[in-house]
């Protein structure tokens, strides 16, 4: 049976996983985004004196380092705007108002922005450079409680930091909420990042493995967080990524088949995420051929065709050319026919 832990790492390391150059890269169009929004959020009509001060707080898998280097390169970032009040529901504007307003505030003279979209939940701001940054907006008196404007629903209550904590308990990181809601903590946050953080696990990679596995099929899959909460319901621990991530298919495909659905596990807990959604035949057909390849590479002596297994399911981005040379054991005959050989002394005869 090969063993392509190291490959699996490399896949990892030097293709999925974001780099350090690239975090920096896009934080820095992040901040300037968010320049913009605090330099022009103040001047709209309708939202003026409705909240006392406005601040930012990245979300997702940018926080959980679960981003992956997609394919095409068009990175998704998530980057909730908090409007900090202390208005009732129904006192303040309306959502559509504050989504107007920091349509606003990015104003019209884009610099490498190629596009705005209102869309129901958030301000997606589209790069020509092919990437997007998601602005949900929140107003929120307590940062534990924070409400979404929704342009269709109204205000709903939605905390994006409760899905961070619930991965990074899974995880067994030593991450806090208040790292993102208590200045206080913030040294502490920065050290959590540079340092517990960096220091890669083996669910992380799980999840990173999934999502890109998905990123091959986008248009028919689920999205991002459906992948990471399936991934890590259903996670199987072993010392070789190769034999935990199929272990970790192989449950995920059962609890699919027992009933096909996806809890969110944060607030509202219990939704599920699933429904309708419309490729569930496509999808288990997929997660079915993704689990034959991994079953095929771990039978395969040889690991660059065990290799070939695994690409057939990751892509022409996974690493084969790190797969060791195969060396054939010998046969017991040749083996016995070696020992006899160099056993047998005629001149002594």
């Amino acid at each position: 049976m090969a063993n392509l832990h190291n490959v699996f790492m490399e896949y990892n390391n030097g293709v999925i996983r974001l780099s350090d150059a690239k975090r920096q890269e896009l934080i820095a169009v992040r901040d300037g985004l968010r320049g913009r929004i605090m330099a022009g959020h103040f001047e709209h009509d309708k939202t003026a004196g409705s909240y006392d001060k406005l601040e930012f707080q990245s979300q997702g898998s940018f926080v959980t380092d679960l981003i992956i280097n997609p394919i095409r390169r068009d990175y998704d970032l998530d980057d909730g705007v908090y409007l900090i009040g202390n208005l009732a529901s129904d006192r303040r504007p309306a959502p559509e108002d504050y989504h107007k307003m920091v349509i606003a505030a990015i104003g019209g003279d884009y610099d490498g922005i190629e596009e705005v979209i209102d869309k129901q939940t958030c301000i997606r701001v589209g790069y020509k450079d092919g990437f997007h940054i998601d602005l949900p907006i929140y107003y929120a008196e307590n940062m534990e409680c924070p409400d979404l404007a929704n342009r269709l629903l109204g205000w709903v209550m939605s905390n994006a930091v409760e899905f961070i904590a619930w991965f990074e308990e899974k995880a067994q990181s030593g991450f806090k909420k208040g790292f993102l809601t208590e200045s206080t903590l913030f040294s502490e946050y920065e050290r959590w990042i540079t340092d517990i953080r960096k220091r890669d696990i083996q669910i992380r990679r799980l999840v990173r493995y999934f999502k890109s596995w998905g990123d091959l099929r986008r248009e028919e899959m689920p999205c991002g967080l459906i992948m990471t909460i399936l991934c890590v319901n259903n996670y199987y621990q072993h010392e070789r990524d190769d034999i935990a991530l199929k272990e970790t298919l192989v449950l995920v495909e059962a609890a699919l088949r027992k009933s096909f659905r996806c809890d969110r596990p944060t607030s509202p807990v219990g939704e599920d995420l699933l429904r309708g959604y419309k490729n569930k035949d496509a999808f288990l057909r997929y997660l079915a051929q993704f689990i034959e390849n991994a079953k095929q590479a771990l039978l395969e002596a040889d690991p660059q065709k065990a290799c070939k297994y695994w690409q057939n399911s990751l892509g022409d981005r996974f690493p084969c050319h790190f797969a060791p040379t195969y060396h054939r054991p010998a046969s017991v005959t040749t083996s016995v026919l070696a020992a006899g050989a160099a056993g047998s002394r005629p001149w002594l005869q």
